[in-house]
């Protein structure tokens, strides 16, 4: 596959992903940077972010039928409270990697994948 050349807004998108801690939405990262890019539109951004996670370069999971990206590809996982909809990462390594190990197809090798934990959050319980 033909890798795409970097753009500055791209490179300005990614950057931002990186040195965040959150899980954006498309709207989000265009208020965050349009004060910087100010000649970029939200379709610029949606197109980017989705070229970066069709690329693999970032993770794009939806919440409620919204999609929100993540810069942090590292292995975690997401907890996602079904109530009020926030994004909480877990950083529990063996989670992936033992399902990882486990996945055996004659067919298919598998590399990484998307751990998404549905539930309800501390003050959605009432707790």
């Amino acid at each position: 596959m033909k890798k795409t050349r970097i753009t500055n807004q791209r490179r300005k998108i990614l950057e931002y992903l990186h040195g965040i801690k959150t899980h954006p939405t498309a709207e989000m990262v265009y208020s965050a940077l349009r004060k910087e890019l100010p000649s970029m539109t939200l379709a610029t951004v949606y197109r980017n972010l989705n070229h970066l996670a069709e690329e693999g370069e970032i993770i794009k999971f939806d919440v409620k039928c919204v999609s929100h990206f993540d810069g942090d590809m590292s292995f975690h996982q997401h907890c996602i409270c079904c109530e009020c909809g926030k994004v909480k990462d877990v950083f529990e390594k063996d989670i992936t990697s033992n399902t990882l190990k486990k996945i055996k197809l004659h067919d298919f090798e598998p590399q990484s994948l998307n751990i998404i934990i549905y539930g309800k959050c501390k003050k959605c319980k009432g707790g």
